[in-house]
């Protein structure tokens, strides 16, 4: 049979598509590109289908099983690796547990210790129209689907003519479909946009409408059922178009002097990393690589203006490697369609530690909520434990930059949060608070007062160092809370 004759057998509804779904199975909705038709049908399935167990990465939006949950009957759901606005309210109030699954350990636990493991019974996903090869990509956002569908029962998925084909290992032949549903996502007008936000208080309004005006309206289409609430500046750093503040661009030149040229450079999304390239701290750079999580706005361009050339790399030489392109601006993706010099591959490859520190002079930058005086860093949580991010890879980048021949992992944080009112240096991480990175991994911490080098240091000398780039208006009390615990 040829694949289009198993393309149109396969091809039917939403509602038939879920019939698929069994009572007491486990569904999975990765990261990433999630097939809102298919989610919505297998909602209105609540009813009939008994004992679902969902793991939802970062949902975009909630047809219903979130604000169940924790009710009677209602189906069990879990969070895996992003939480994501969307379900942060409901982690918040413990309506949702958190699931810290580390990429590259992923499937670990399924594929050596199946019984006592979650199986991967339904997973629910969107792929690009099929190649004339029978193949269809992941998108640009593959994270770990392709692990997820290897090891499916069923799999289903919404054809997306809006996802773009890219290069590497994110291609599924349509045999491995269990059921297709074709979508046509409307095709959102700048007009309609903008008509959208008209009826906005006129300050709100107004910002929004400043975002249109730069911004693809397919880019900005799955925003628009949030345009009344969304914080507009989380959606600006998301779209890469806030204003670096001042702390972020002194911050951004002490990174400059710390990546050496042909390094292999890993960059995580967040404040304030995601503004380095805005701020040219790679321009000047000879032969560096990229080996990544993911990215940050202009990496792309530094790819296409051969700053990232990829040619001291130890794998994956001339070669931009990551395992999801989402990060990326308008202007990379346009570079990255179809472009042969960039390519996706599974977490539980690329995010391994132990391949990352193949490369010569890994060099992992991440972002911190809080650091404490010992070294231990959180990127998780805050006030005592609310989560606010997933672990990602940052545990992974970092540990395999650390284990690299010439590496080296930085963490990134400014020395405030609340307007200047609190340290993010602390003498101890708050009780409840993640610990994202042992003190005993710790590297390298910048903040706009400076590096502290903690590597092969103790206590007291990484307290000294620490203390020497925290805001000056906490130094004092930060010295006299070092004299007492060490």
């Amino acid at each position: 049979m040829s694949w289009q004759e198993i393309y149109r057998r396969r091809l039917t509804s939403p509602e038939d598509a879920v019939r698929l779904v069994r009572p007491g199975e486990r569904v999975v909705v990765p990261l990433g590109s999630q097939p809102r038709l298919l989610c919505y049908a297998l909602a209105r399935r609540a009813g009939e289908l008994t004992g679902i167990r969902l793991t939802l990465s970062a949902p975009e939006f909630d047809p219903g099983w979130l604000a169940r949950a924790g009710q009677e009957g209602a189906w069990e759901v879990e969070i895996e690796n992003f939480i994501g606005n969307t379900a942060r309210p409901f982690t918040d109030n413990r309506q949702v547990p958190y699931f810290p699954n580390a990429f590259s350990l992923g499937f670990k636990a399924l594929d050596e210790r199946a019984p006592d493991a979650k199986p991967v019974d339904v997973v629910l996903l969107s792929v690009t129209p099929p190649n004339r090869h029978g193949l269809v990509c992941l998108g640009a956002h593959a994270w770990f689907k392709k692990g997820l569908v290897r090891r499916a029962r069923t799999v289903i998925a919404e054809v997306n003519p809006n996802l773009i084909p890219v290069y590497g290992d994110c291609w599924i032949p349509v045999d491995r479909l269990d059921a297709v549903v074709e979508v046509s996502p409307p095709q959102v007008t700048r007009e309609q946009l903008l008509q959208a936000v008209s009826t906005l208080p006129p300050e709100r309004r107004q910002a929004l409408e400043a975002i249109i005006a730069q911004v693809s309206p397919t880019r900005l289409a799955p925003w628009m059922p949030y345009f009344a609430s969304l914080d507009l500046a989380v959606m600006r750093v998301h779209l890469g178009l806030d204003e670096p503040p001042p702390e972020a661009k002194a911050i951004a030149e002490h990174v400059k002097r710390l990546v050496p040229d042909g390094a292999t450079i890993q960059i995580g999304v967040g404040t304030p990393s995601s503004y380095l390239p805005r701020l040219g701290v790679f321009n000047d750079k000879v032969d560096l690589g990229l080996h990544t999580e993911m990215v940050a706005p202009g990496i792309a361009r530094l790819v296409a203006e051969g700053v990232i050339t990829g040619k001291r790399k130890t794998i994956h030489k001339e070669r931009a490697v990551a395992v999801a392109w989402s990060g990326s601006d308008d202007q990379d993706l346009d570079i990255i369609r179809e472009n042969p010099l960039f390519e996706l591959y599974e977490p539980e490859y690329l995010l391994n530690p132990w391949v990352i520190a193949q490369n010569y002079r890994q060099t992992a930058i991440n972002n911190a909520l809080s650091v404490d005086l010992t070294g231990q860093i959180n990127s998780e949580s805050v006030f005592g434990g609310r989560m606010i991010n997933g672990i990602g890879g940052q545990p992974e980048t970092h540990i395999g930059a650390l284990y690299s021949r010439g590496g080296r992992a930085i963490t990134l944080l400014p020395s405030t949060a609340l307007n200047g009112t609190v340290s993010r240096i602390v003498p101890r991480l708050e009780g409840g608070d993640a610990v994202t990175i042992p003190r005993y991994f710790a590297d390298t911490v910048v903040t706009e007062y400076g590096v502290a080098t903690l590597l092969g240091k103790n206590l007291r000398e990484r307290a000294d160092a620490l203390i020497a780039i925290a805001h000056p208006d906490f130094r004092a009390e930060l010295r006299r809370a070092a004299q007492k615990m060490l």
